[in-house]
């Protein structure tokens, strides 16, 4: 019962997403061709309308279509089998990713500056 409720939730936030991205390239056509986003019976936009169809039409075959609903439950059935790092470890990993970072930036900058100075000193561009 709980791999059905990831599923259901997996399958609404991409009909969430695509209702969003329809919605605003509707809205960015309709600007582009200078066609008016008139109201729908007086509650919602053309384009907002359409990107609610558009959502529930994908919300729908999602919830239809076999292969999708065995491919979301292979996924999550994976995600409860993974081992997730304990807070040590990732606060551990996260540091050392953060100390790599800054150490490669200041090498960087360093080499950049000993670059810009010999530049500088070779083509006679200081003053």
């Amino acid at each position: 019962m709980s791999k059905q409720r990831f599923v259901l939730l997996a399958f609404v936030l991409a009909a969430v997403a695509v209702g969003f991205t329809l919605q605003a390239a509707l809205v960015s056509g309709f600007t582009e061709f200078g066609v008016p986003d008139t109201r729908v019976g007086g509650l919602v936009n053309t384009s907002s309308a359409i990107a609610l169809l558009g959502s529930l039409a994908t919300f729908v075959g999602l919830i239809r279509s076999r292969r999708a609903l065995e491919f979301a439950g292979e996924v999550v059935g994976e995600l409860l089998r993974v081992t997730w790092p304990s807070r040590d470890e990732s606060v551990r990993a996260s540091t050392t990713v953060i100390l790599t970072t800054l150490f490669t930036a200041g090498v960087l900058a360093l080499y950049d500056l000993t670059w810009k100075n010999l530049a500088d000193l070779v083509l006679f561009t200081e003053r």
